[in-house]
């Protein structure tokens, strides 16, 4: 008799809390982040002409392998100034098309139309959740598709190459959307610089964080210029401050979000390996379970980024019972996981009235595959890889209990 599950009055296989994000001590503060906050401070530079921003920036690109970083005051503003950047939008005129997955966070799509960018939906990947390379060249339209917006979802590289190869047959810009991928490596070269331009963020969530932040990084300087035009009211680099040679904004970041992020990237590194090395353990530990089928990871990749843990339910294999039902049985048992993005993001309610009422601004080609993840995900978060051993092997108790329950 397979014992009660917690969700029925069993007792739970876990009780304590998992690792907390970000990671925080008292020790870090008074040794690292208050020294830092406090410079900056003390330099009364905290705003114009943003030093430690620009230190950031050189810093990250290097990380990345970029030439060039500048960093933005959010995610989804970086990938707009690297939309601007890779197709030279001043934001008033036709922007063209840009095709995205249907399987990705809304700033992906809202980035691309607040740049007066149309947007095309395509399929994914069945396996590893990225944009699907034949989907893009089946959705390219010769008359207005201008650039490809791959994103490297959970930590999982996009098949660049492929990317790269149908975006020069059709000579389109590729502008990588790595908001859930630092640390992330496509043939040991990490993601952001692959193509024209890479966005990153640095929103609470994301493994790298200051609350809110992004950056985006380039290796060509005429991108790199006209993100900053856009980043900084449109002035050049280097340029005079009362001169504008472009229409810009202003979104110039934080100096003191940029000194805790200059902190924090020290850590990036150790903390992928940790989330990779556990990531690697549950996958061997889950398959043995069967009816999970873990994160797959494609040939290309050498280094995942691991933002969440993405899996695949079965329900078959757990005597027919709804992937929800597990979702509820799992966190019963004391492990936080979510069913993720439960339809294609075209059929969202706000994207959804964009098509009705600007019908030439959304193009939504078949997706079975998005279809198909959005019933059977099941995601654990970044900072549960942060845990030890014995975090794992809870996560892999419940799974197991569950399934001897559900099939009882």
């Amino acid at each position: 008799m397979p014992e009660k599950l917690a969700m029925y009055g069993g007792a739970p296989v876990r009780k304590e809390p998992w690792p907390s994000w970000p990671q925080a001590t008292e020790e870090e503060w008074n040794t690292v982040v208050e020294p830092a906050l406090k410079g900056v401070f003390m330099s009364q530079v905290e705003g114009l002409p943003g030093p430690k921003a620009k230190e950031f920036g050189e810093r990250f690109a290097a990380y990345c392998g970029a030439e060039y970083g500048i960093c933005m005051p959010h995610g989804t503003d970086s990938i707009a100034a690297a939309l601007s950047g890779a197709l030279d939008l001043d934001g008033f005129g036709d922007g063209g098309e840009v095709i995205i997955p249907n399987y990705t966070f809304i700033a992906t799509a809202s980035a691309a139309l607040d740049r007066k960018c149309c947007v095309a939906f395509v399929d994914i990947d069945l396996d590893n959740f990225t944009i699907d390379p034949t989907a893009i060249e089946a959705a390219i339209d010769p008359a207005k598709t201008r650039a490809i917006l791959p994103v490297h979802l959970g930590g999982h590289p996009a098949d660049m190459d492929e990317i790269n190869r149908i975006a020069e047959k059709h000579t389109l810009a590729v502008i990588e959307d790595c908001a859930q991928a630092h640390g992330a490596e496509y043939r040991s070269r990490k993601v952001g610089p692959l193509g024209s331009a890479g966005a990153f963020s640095f929103q609470s969530s994301k493994n790298l964080t200051s609350g809110e932040g992004g950056i985006v990084v380039t290796n060509d300087k005429d991108i790199h210029d006209r993100v900053y035009a856009f980043m900084n009211v449109g002035r050049r680099p280097g340029g005079e401050r009362w001169e504008y040679p472009r229409v810009g904004w202003n979104y110039r970041p934080s100096e003191y979000l940029a000194a805790l992020l200059l902190t924090r990237l020290e850590k990036l590194e150790y903390q992928t390996d940790i989330r990779n090395d556990n990531a690697a353990y549950l996958a061997k530990e889950l398959k043995q379970i069967g009816g999970i089928t873990p994160p797959q990871l494609s040939d290309w990749v050498t280094q995942h980024g691991y933002h969440l843990y993405m899996m695949k339910y079965d329900s078959e294999s757990f005597g027919g019972h709804p992937r929800d039902e597990f979702i509820q049985a799992l966190q019963a048992e004391g492990i936080s996981c979510t069913k993720g993005y439960t339809s294609p993001l075209s059929k969202e309610a706000g994207l959804a009235h964009v098509a009705q009422k600007y019908p030439h601004l959304i193009r939504e080609l078949p997706c079975p595959n998005t279809e198909q993840v959005c019933q059977q995900s099941v995601w654990f978060y970044q900072q549960m890889l942060l845990g030890a051993r014995k975090d794992m092997d809870d996560i892999v108790e419940a799974v197991a209990k569950i399934k001897r329950a559900f099939t009882s």
